[in-house]
């Protein structure tokens, strides 16, 4: 009969591993996402800055912030071409091709 014991405490282990390997798929991101505060401007000082909340969400480099009711789509593979993106302690900068910035601060 002992040799049953070690069968009873592995049958447990590996339904739960087999339970936990189905829960998530393997290789799943989620984004990092938090409250901000951004800075709209353009290049034409005629414009007003625009500053307010935002959502700012990052998966794998490839960023998106949500500001009022517009969406702004920073992906990685565009860097360079369509904006440029700028990094310090107090925030992310993305100067974009047609003269406007977009700052998000963690403040």
């Amino acid at each position: 009969m002992a040799l049953h014991q070690p069968l009873k405490l592995t049958s447990p282990l590996l339904l739960l591993s087999t339970l936990l390997a189905f829960a998530e798929p393997t290789g799943r991101v989620h984004a990092d996402s938090t409250i901000a505060h951004c800075l709209l401007s353009d290049s034409s000082p005629a414009v007003q800055v625009e500053s307010g909340p935002c959502r700012f969400s990052q998966r794998q480099g490839n960023v998106t912030i949500i500001f009022g009711d517009r969406a702004f789509d920073f992906p990685v593979s565009e860097s360079g071409l369509r904006y440029q993106r700028s990094n310090s302690t107090a925030g992310i900068r993305f100067d974009m091709s047609g003269g406007s910035s977009l700052e998000v601060l963690w403040r």
